[in-house]
């Protein structure tokens, strides 16, 4: 008797497709759009007026070479920040619109206060026809956001941690998901969380071969930088860069 067939993880463009273009801006999304991929996850910040923005980091050093943090500019500001190919640093709203109709959108809540402010962007109407899932590796942010907006799916981010741990801090913010971005990560972790009643996202993988691992340990969903990595080359939408 054969061995039931696992269902395909989701796919995800970790950072939009980032190998492809400067990472969380709307070009890298547009080319996780391009592929066929199922969502992209962005990383967000407060910026000084106010609007969550798509940047990983909390200061822009390492994407332009500038000495200001993300809260000392407004959201006009940052989208003029050159980091390369025409691209600045998007609002969140823009990045939703542009994926709605066509993916869904995994929001990392980086910065202080951006649960609170997420949930009152998705309450103010502007993530209509989009599938969100938010997390955070601060469950403080991820409870912030189901008080805000309980119907978001959520997640709880984990650094190495036993995985009695992982199932009671999604279960004390009412998280959907574990998502332990650690490795090795085996089946046996995998199996237990799924016992838990949790989906798994994997840590983002750029080896076909490590996602390959990943898939057949049942895991739910599954990023990476580089959509060729995920996506077969039948099922391309674009050609390779």
């Amino acid at each position: 008797m054969s061995a039931p067939v696992r269902p395909r993880p989701r796919t995800v463009g970790h950072r939009g497709a980032s190998a492809l273009a400067p990472e969380n801006t709307l070009r890298a999304i547009e080319i996780a759009i391009e592929f066929g991929l199922d969502l992209v996850e962005v990383d967000v910040y407060l910026s000084r007026d106010g609007e969550l923005v798509a940047i990983h980091d909390e200061d822009l050093k390492r994407l332009a070479r500038r000495p200001e943090s993300v809260a000392e500019l407004t959201a006009a500001e940052l989208a003029r920040v050159d980091l390369g190919q025409g691209q600045g640093i998007p609002r969140l709203r823009d990045v939703i619109a542009l994926a709605r109709g066509r993916l869904g959108v995994y929001v990392e809540l980086k910065g202080a206060r951006t649960g609170g402010a997420l949930g009152r962007l998705v309450s103010s109407g502007a993530a209509e026809g989009v599938e969100l899932i938010s997390g955070s590796f601060e469950p403080a942010l991820v409870r912030e956001l189901r008080e805000t907006a309980p119907d978001i799916p959520r997640s709880v981010l984990f650094a190495r941690t036993p995985t009695s741990k992982m199932v009671e801090v999604c279960a004390a913010v009412g998280a959907r998901y574990a998502h332990p971005c650690f490795r090795p990560l085996d089946a046996t972790i995998v199996d237990a969380l799924h016992r838990a009643g949790l989906l798994v996202m994997a840590p983002h993988t750029n080896d076909p071969r490590e996602a390959h691992v990943f898939a057949e340990m049942g895991i739910d969903v599954l990023a990476t930088d580089d959509p060729r990595v995920l996506v077969p080359r039948a099922d391309r939408a674009r050609p390779d860069s």
